[in-house]
């Protein structure tokens, strides 16, 4: 489904071409034309030769070579695991590589601590985003310029020197708490700097300036870390994922933003899922899969590659055949035990999931859904008011789940569906309103309660142990848990379940790409064995293949009869796995209805885009 009612190819909710696309596309298109003209001879302003690392047995980078020259964008795209973040971190500094060598504007970087290339003139944002949450908008902007200054940072080469850093760090002090007429001349053109970079995003940062970062939608908390780079003036400026999170309009605004940046002559490398984007403001596509750089050129060359279709989509729509397996019954070998009582994968006695209805429901993606079961409802919100502050979150919110339901809570962003999560795992305190869990008020007891009576979660951004391994994240999920035997049997259902951790169960799960994270926080929180589990944008930022392979996971884990409330700004998606869904809109609940009949409904586009909605 479509701003203009159609389904895009691949899934997601694409937005109609229109004057911000259209500018974007034209503006790349004379900005790639200049570029072949005056890129011919130049210098490379990065250079990667045969890099590799390793983490233990895993290749996650194998030999990649690439250059990006003066002004040029460079995209590189993969399936999830592919190793283009572990790539950004080599380069960046965040870890050393194993061997091979990387030259920054002529100058070889390798191994070089993140701060000291930095200051060589790279800048990055990071996939998950990565803002000072108790800072405002304008500090962390400001933050991102600090490299820049010169009155109020004397000696910034002595920084790097075990014992001459201490005279640079005594001299910035000073000279932070007597305030020159140098210093303040240089802050006042700074904060300039800082509106200057605001205001590129127009009214979506510039009166957000004095506000927290936490407050901010997901969407803004990306657009600040991108200003932050920005305030650094970067040679180079790494972006991964820049667009993750957001609906298609904002998707739109972020791509004219970026193609005036490279009109602008400045440099990008780029990670990015959605390929349209990527080609669009691309001089040069680099293809990576399993470490290994496959293929390498032009967009349009890179497009047409059939490895890339094969690697990239996944071999199932590469070839074009149906996926059904959504609903198909599993196998013998397939089925998945999904812990859920004592017993081998059986749910227990008492919380069998009701007889459903022999009717079924066609999706979209080519398969059937089983039919929503009826009976109590496992979870219900009553007339729910939340506030953040003076600023209302949730006004008047009820929904309900029934047991062995799989149901979507759809909207753009900022329109209240973490808070809604928040407020069903007791993170947030409503100011009216009630949860129940099988009828019983659950509304004022806190969190680990509600997980000893059943529910867990699989939050945004995954939020798994970076510095633990996929062992230790896994045995965390069964914390609250006293009987180890149980543990020990469902941890291996989970290396059965998700083959990739059981490659990975030693590696630290900080390093593992953005699937794979995916893939550990649900199988942690099927670790609590739990009836009902929440997932908030469990499809956020995932290559297409992953995010086949992450909706038949929840498809399954529903047919072995856990009920599941997704949080999704994806709506196609979305409905294409749901028995029922609600959209919410400025905190309120606008629309409900069976999945099916929402999949084309125009209220819903009206409701993404931020039109009312007609009750």
């Amino acid at each position: 489904m479509s701003v203009d009612g159609r389904v895009a190819g691949n899934g997601r909710l694409a937005a109609a071409p229109g004057p911000a696309v259209a500018t974007a596309t034209a503006g790349t298109d004379v900005a790639t034309a200049g570029a072949a003209l005056s890129l011919a001879g130049a210098t490379p302003l990065l250079e990667v030769r045969d890099l590799s690392k390793r983490f233990g047995g895993v290749r996650a980078v194998d030999g990649v070579s690439l250059t990006v020259l003066p002004g040029q964008t460079v995209g590189i795209i993969g399936p999830n695991g592919s190793g283009k973040t572990t790539l950004f971190n080599l380069i960046g500094g965040a870890l050393r590589p194993d061997s091979g060598q990387i030259f920054l504007a002529g100058q070889a970087t390798t191994g070089w601590p993140a701060e000291r290339i930095a200051e060589r003139g790279l800048a990055r944002t990071f996939q998950n985003g990565r803002v000072f949450g108790n800072m405002t908008v304008g500090e962390n902007v400001r933050l991102g310029g600090w490299r820049r200054l010169e009155a109020a940072r004397p000696w910034p080469r002595l920084r790097h020197l075990p014992l001459a850093r201490w005279l640079a760090l005594a001299a910035e002090l000073t000279l932070a708490l007597v305030q020159p007429p140098a210093v303040r001349q240089e802050a006042r053109a700074r904060e300039a700097a800082v509106d200057r970079q605001l205001g590129r995003f127009g009214e979506r940062l510039l009166p957000r300036k004095g506000q927290p970062a936490f407050s901010l939608s997901y969407a803004n908390r990306r657009r600040t870390e991108i200003a932050r780079a920005l305030a650094t003036e970067p040679r180079l400026l790494l972006l991964d994922e820049p667009t993750a999170g957001m609906n298609p309009t904002e998707t739109a605004e972020v791509q004219e933003q970026l193609a005036a940046l490279k009109a602008a002559g400045q440099a990008m490398l780029l990670i990015e899922h959605k390929l349209d984007l990527v080609m669009a403001l691309s001089d040069h596509v680099v293809v990576l899969d399993h470490g290994q750089v496959i293929a390498s050129g032009p967009p349009a060359v890179v497009q047409a590659d059939p490895r890339v279709v094969e690697a990239y989509l996944g071999r199932r729509e590469a070839d074009g055949r149906a996926r059904d397996r959504l609903s198909a019954p599993a196998s013998p070998r397939s089925r998945i035990a999904v812990p859920g009582a004592p017993g081998r994968g059986s749910m227990p006695a008492a919380r069998a999931v009701p007889e459903r209805d022999a009717t079924r429901s066609t999706d979209v993606r080519g398969g059937e859904r089983a039919a929503a079961p009826t009976g109590t409802p496992l979870l219900r919100l009553e007339g729910v008011d939340a506030f953040y502050g003076p600023a209302q979150a949730l006004a008047d919110v009820s929904l309900e789940v029934g047991a062995g339901e799989i149901v979507s809570l759809l909207g753009g962003n900022a329109s209240g569906k973490s808070t809604t999560m928040k407020v069903i795992l007791g993170l947030l305190a409503p100011t009216a309103g009630r949860v129940l869990l099988d009828g019983e008020d659950v509304t004022r007891r806190p969190t680990a309660e509600r997980i000893r009576a059943g529910l867990a979660a699989v939050p945004e951004a995954r939020r798994i142990f970076p510095e633990m391994s996929v062992d230790e994240n896994l045995l965390m999920g069964a914390f609250l848990r006293p009987d180890r035997s149980g543990v020990e049997e469902d941890r291996e259902r989970m290396f059965a379940l998700f083959p990739r951790l059981a490659e990975r169960r030693r590696q630290l799960a900080g390093t593992m790409s953005g699937g794979e994270q995916q893939m550990l926080a649900i199988a942690r929180a099927l670790m609590s064995r739990p009836r009902l589990i929440c997932m908030d944008e469990p499809t956020m930022g995932l290559a297409p293949v992953f995010v086949d392979r992450v909706l038949e996971t929840i498809a399954e884990i529903n047919r072995q009869g856990v009920s599941v409330f997704m949080v999704e700004q994806n709506a196609a998606l979305a409905l294409s796995i749901a028995h029922r869904a609600y959209v919410v809109q400025n905190g309120a609940i606008v629309l409900t209805g069976a999945a099916a009949d929402l999949l084309d409904d125009p209220a819903v586009q009206r409701a993404y885009l931020g039109q009312a909605v007609a009750p």
